[in-house]
């Protein structure tokens, strides 16, 4: 792929065009925004742009009763795991402090659902205080910690972002323009890759992973 093959670039201000619809979304069952139960629509908790860039133009947070169900869940699920190792006794559920383990269990699950609000502009990525410009990305790695697939970011102004795919892809719109500032900084800018980024967000029906050379690549040890 050469430059003058890629998707243009938004204008900053209003957004136009929108980039196409990006290979490598897993999540083709979530409902139109407007129905999405899991999200958070108050207006109020928007985040804002950073300092001297664009404005918001799509950004996810659940909602606080989704954030509250899975907290419940999470203490429900321990407090079963609990009671299989216990034989099935629950006499342990009279004791004060176990009360305290399982509803703090049940609060972190509740902020790990409500602390992260990623948001995008046309050209930008935030993700709490931290952001990154997404066209000026010199270095993209996918890394997996745990159960979850993270991209680790960092632009031309030395900023770092690390965020879940899976948060990202929460909207499909966000996706499409994080997506398109990823092409854009690895054709255009040579950014840095590894093999599981390339093996992941150059994947497509049509093989994108042809399309890119295999020299802007880096492998991991």
């Amino acid at each position: 792929m050469v430059p003058e093959q890629l998707q243009p670039r938004p204008d900053t201000w209003t957004g136009e065009p929108r980039p196409p619809r990006a290979p490598g979304f897993f999540k083709g069952d979530k409902p139109p925004k407007d129905q999405d139960s899991e999200r958070d629509r108050s207006q109020w908790r928007k985040p804002s742009p950073p300092p001297g860039q664009g404005p918001v133009l799509e950004w996810y947070r659940h909602s606080r009763r989704y954030a509250i169900g899975m907290g419940v869940a999470d203490s429900m699920v321990i407090g079963i795991l609990i009671g299989f190792r216990q034989g099935f006794d629950y006499d342990w559920l009279s004791i004060p402090w176990m009360w305290l383990f399982l509803s703090a269990t049940g609060l972190g699950m509740y902020g790990t659902f409500r602390l992260v609000d990623p948001a995008v502009g046309v050209d930008w990525l935030k993700v709490g205080r931290a952001w990154v410009l997404l066209y000026e990305l010199t270095d993209i790695k996918v890394r997996h910690r745990g159960m979850s697939m993270h991209l680790d970011l960092k632009d031309s102004g030395v900023r770092k972002v690390q965020v879940k795919v899976d948060e990202l892809q929460e909207d499909r719109d966000m996706w499409d323009i994080v997506y398109n500032g990823l092409l854009h900084s690895v054709v255009t800018n040579g950014a840095t890759t590894n093999w599981a980024a390339h093996s992941f967000l150059w994947r497509s029906p049509k093989s994108w992973s042809e399309s890119l050379p295999l020299t802007m690549l880096e492998r991991v040890p």
